[in-house]
């Protein structure tokens, strides 16, 4: 990788740097989330109010791969970040925990900014290589993270256009080994690039492999960092997505989840829905276009 990969070492890591005594408990109910948030485009329904926890989802099988629940410290701290906010582990000082529920903890990330925030499952999950996220049995991750970064949430992310993420499991790009979804703002410019390949991209998640296209993001410093992403569109998020990406490039292209990354943002033209942006190192692309990466960092905006 050039040397804008190493720029993705910024500020967002310092997301165990949390404090407060926030616990709010509830849930996001699993609703349609067919249409973009405004930001110039589509508004979505409202997310509906908090109904009680339910009883605990089913969690991975330990094993090295997944992780295991006795996991601590260094690269687990967000692991006993989560555990503390549930009650289940002592640990002083306390995180701001901004959601509790059965299946995943919002908190706060480093920043200090308005839009930045994580989604962390209540589950010991190592991250995007760990086989449970893309089963029938995983909790609709992404579609909890877009219902919680909405108005009134409390990871609501306050910019004009709204970024989840997911980095691949690349531990020089991944410095917390538990499972996080980035709620963030997204790069001033990248919408409009995705408008003007939009007529390019597809619907269809069997051809999601062959949307490679070039999208310039930008660095912690604000330098171009072209990168070139596999582009889908879907009209909503009750799907699991990292099921889709297992299914619809890991399998058919022979790589590995653990290379991959994942990213959504709002489409803003057509009928709405979203852009689902996938990407790795080794992604072959086409002649002249800039080579694949293992970080979200170049197309979200923490501070």
């Amino acid at each position: 990788m050039g040397h804008d990969e190493a720029d993705r070492k910024m500020h967002r890591r310092q997301f165990v740097r949390l404090s407060g005594t926030v616990g709010a408990t509830g849930v996001l109910g699993l609703v349609a989330a067919g249409v973009a948030r405004a930001d110039g485009g589509h508004s979505p329904e409202p997310p509906p109010p908090s109904p009680g926890t339910p009883g605990a989802a089913p969690c991975p099988t330990p094993s090295q791969l997944c992780g295991y629940p006795s996991d601590t410290g260094g690269r687990y701290d967000l692991w006993d970040r989560v555990q503390v906010c549930e009650g289940t582990k002592a640990g002083p000082p306390f995180p701001q925990c901004l959601r509790t529920t059965a299946t995943y903890v919002i908190l706060n990330g480093g920043s200090g900014s308005n839009h930045d925030y994580l989604l962390v499952p209540s589950c010991r999950i190592s991250g995007i290589e760990c086989p449970f996220i893309a089963t029938a049995n995983a909790p609709n991750y992404w579609l909890d993270a877009w219902l919680n970064a909405q108005p009134g949430q409390p990871g609501h992310v306050v910019y004009p256009h709204v970024g989840l993420g997911v980095n691949s499991a690349d531990p020089a790009i991944r410095q917390q080994d538990q499972l996080h979804i980035h709620l963030a703002g997204i790069h001033s410019g990248i919408q409009t690039q995705l408008n003007n390949y939009d007529s390019a991209i597809t619907n269809n998640p069997s051809n999601w492999p062959n949307q490679i296209v070039p999208i310039w993001g930008l660095t912690s410093t604000g330098a171009p960092a072209p990168r070139s992403y596999r582009v889908l569109h879907v009209a909503n998020l009750n799907e699991n997505l990292f099921t889709l990406l297992r299914d619809d490039v890991v399998r058919p292209t022979g790589s590995t989840m653990g290379a991959q990354i994942l990213a959504v943002t709002p489409r803003l033209i057509g009928n709405g829905g979203f852009y689902v942006l996938n990407s790795e190192p080794g992604l072959p692309v086409p002649p002249g276009q800039p080579g694949g990466t293992g970080t979200v960092d170049f197309l979200l905006a923490y501070a």
